[in-house]
């Protein structure tokens, strides 16, 4: 008896919305459109690809971590300031968590859909079905923690999803970063997605020169999201990202030089990174 695999689409509108954190000293304006672009070209099969535009303005305070919170499956880009001591990070984050419930709605696909999506991320499978597979998972990751939690489930999700940092493809890029930047927003699962490999793969991928600007942010916006842990700050500084980082700080897109900024701003919170950072040239000598 044969069997086939149930197909799935994603109807995304476009999003404009403006707001004002509640108990804040940070204003955020967020202009969110979610576009839809077919890729193909000769014999290869046509298949959506999805990428998501947010753009922030927002205001760095001293002494504060700065935490990048994925998309909301409304498309909402929330910032969480994450303080430097030990409890103002579970006040912001359940400030976040509050926001998300009051916002979430049904996500792209139902959980039934989730474990056909991990297996199709098998290393011996088509490599147009993976990519099928990460695009969806990425964008049922936006539907908030419950979601993430049926996702990683799975043993070996996300390092079947750091290995697609490794793909050919622009869209595997984008959506296997954006999976990360997702699971990575979750205090519980920040140090996993860090000792699987997530730092250095990015680390690699942000060294090629033709990537697009939807794939370093959420290359570095993974960082940013990772770069909250003292103990992750240090393996960043330590890693080959900081003359990426830099160099993204001279990108046009505004997106990627406030990720960018957020990482780097984190980085220099802890003292250890200082003699670093100013040998990359990220802090002048006084």
């Amino acid at each position: 008896m044969s069997s086939t695999i149930p197909t799935v689409q994603f109807n995304l509108k476009p999003v404009y919305q403006h707001y004002t954190l509640p108990n804040t000293h940070t204003e955020v304006t967020s202009t969110t459109v979610v576009s839809t672009r077919n890729r193909g070209g000769g014999r290869r099969r046509r298949r959506p690809s999805y990428s998501s535009f947010n753009s922030t303005l927002f205001h760095l305070e001293s002494n504060h971590v700065i935490f990048c919170k994925p998309n909301s499956v409304s498309s909402r880009t929330v910032f969480t300031r994450v303080s430097n001591g030990g409890g103002g990070g579970a006040a912001s984050q359940q400030k976040s968590s509050n926001t998300e419930k009051k916002n979430q709605s049904s996500p792209a696909f139902g959980d039934s859909y989730v474990a056909l999506f991990v297996r199709m991320l098998g290393l011996d499978n088509d490599p147009l079905d993976r990519e099928q597979a990460i695009v969806g998972l990425w964008k049922y990751s936006l539907g908030g923690k419950k979601c993430i939690d049926n996702i990683l489930q799975f043993h070996g999700c996300i390092n079947l999803t750091i290995s697609l940092l490794k793909s050919d493809s622009d869209s595997a890029h984008e959506a296997a970063a954006g999976l990360l930047r997702s699971i990575s927003s979750i205090d519980l699962y920040r140090d996993v997605v860090a000792e699987s490999g997530a730092i250095e793969e990015i680390s690699s991928l942000l060294s090629q020169s033709s990537l697009t600007s939807e794939v370093k942010e959420q290359s570095i916006c993974t960082l940013w999201n990772l770069s909250i842990e003292e103990k992750h700050r240090v393996k960043i500084a330590n890693s080959d990202i900081l003359p990426a980082l830099i160099k993204s700080l001279e990108e046009d897109d505004i997106k990627v030089k406030e990720a960018a900024g957020g990482v780097l701003a984190n980085l220099a919170l802890t003292h250890s990174n200082h003699n670093i950072m100013v040998e990359a040239g990220n802090i002048s000598k006084s």
